[in-house]
């Protein structure tokens, strides 16, 4: 309990640092800074409890929720076309990008596919687990990788860009314990709780984030009644996950050779300023700001995009619409047709061995 606690102040010290300095994102860089110092410079095996991770899922999760205003939905509904072209072109570009990154690593065809295909983690390790063919090591590395460098790069990109008329919408909505009472954000607690767990057991990705979206957003159509998450809360969340995260970074840091970061740090590069371009052009032809749109489309985990969302003023629930729907076009359409060419690939290889015998 007592490594906890010091994590946790040390890793708040940190992020009050930074906040002064005003530096992007203090309350995820801080913990992330201070976590990698204290396993590098102290000999004790710092952990942070899962629970806590979640506690900060379900906040990020509820402030997306929170977004969903009709209004928002609304004008969701009128780009949808967008949407799917915006999803569908980050995922070609992962499936070019990855071939780059075969010929790099010397990967497997399977390895490559698994490692660059973007926003569904848990569903690309769980398919290196049962592919002989592909290195779970590297497809696990290449997808957390990509998270630490997006949530390293695109906040200073993002910082730069010029935010649209959503920046507004934070100063005129109430606080969530202005609006409801005690009573109502228990019950709301609770069924964000029920949401969270029916997510996990149908094994959709970031379960803990998408339980209390689906509620606060059926909550917000049904009702009415705009709120937004107490800051407090949101930095707490940023907190959990930064420390996470900073752990993380020093756990792979041991299992990464030269050859293997040389190439994830340039296939998410390629990811990130391929995604940049594809923005540009399809701001040609969209009302949005561009920097509601960047983040729309980055490369990385739901969670930490939403961070940089908030951060930056952008509009989360766009932001967060995105990147479900492309989850989504993922574990129906992706998943499904990257398995089917893997197996495809494995029939042909055991034929062709078959033959060579005999």
């Amino acid at each position: 309990m007592m490594h906890y606690l010091i994590l946790f102040i040390t890793s708040l010290l940190a992020g009050c640092i930074l906040f002064f300095v005003h530096m992007i994102l203090p309350w995820l860089f801080g913990p992330i800074i201070a976590s990698i110092l204290l396993r590098k410079y102290t000999r004790i095996e710092y952990k942070w409890p899962k629970w806590l991770s979640e506690v900060g899922l379900y906040i990020l999760g509820a402030q997306i929720g929170a977004s969903f205003t009709k209004e928002i939905v609304v004008d969701i509904h009128d780009e949808i076309f967008y949407i799917f072209l915006m999803s569908l072109l980050v995922i070609i570009l992962a499936i070019l990008i990855a071939q780059l990154f075969k010929r790099f690593t010397h990967c497997t065809t399977e390895t490559a596919l698994l490692a660059a295909i973007p926003g569904a983690l848990n569903q690309m390790i769980m398919m290196a687990e049962e592919n002989k063919n592909a290195n779970l090591l590297v497809v696990t590395l290449a997808q957390t990788s990509r998270i630490l460098i997006v949530v390293m790069i695109v906040p200073f990109i993002s910082s730069f860009l010029p935010t649209g008329h959503s920046s507004n919408t934070a100063v005129e909505t109430a606080s969530m314990f202005e609006v409801l009472n005690v009573g109502t954000v228990f019950m709301l607690v609770i069924a964000m709780i029920i949401a969270g767990y029916f997510f996990k057991m149908i094994h959709f990705p970031v379960p803990d984030m998408m339980g209390p979206i689906a509620v606060l957003m059926i909550w917000n159509l049904y009702t009415g009644l705009d709120f937004l998450i107490p800051s407090p809360l949101i930095i707490l969340a940023q907190m959990f996950f930064g420390i996470r995260i900073g752990l993380q970074i020093y756990d792979l840091s041991s299992q990464i050779n030269r050859n293997l970061f040389i190439g994830v740090l340039i296939q998410n590069l390629l990811l990130i300023a391929g995604t940049f371009i594809i923005v540009v052009m399809l701001n040609l032809f969209m009302d949005e700001s561009f920097n509601d749109l960047f983040l729309s489309a980055a490369p990385g985990g739901m969670a930490q995009i939403i961070i940089v969302g908030i951060e930056t003023h952008a509009n989360v629930a766009m932001i967060s619409s995105y990147h479900i729907f492309r989850i989504f076009i993922i574990l129906l359409i992706v998943t499904p047709l990257i398995s089917m060419y893997l197996k495809a690939r494995d029939i042909r290889s055991t034929r062709l061995k078959i033959d060579n015998i005999s």
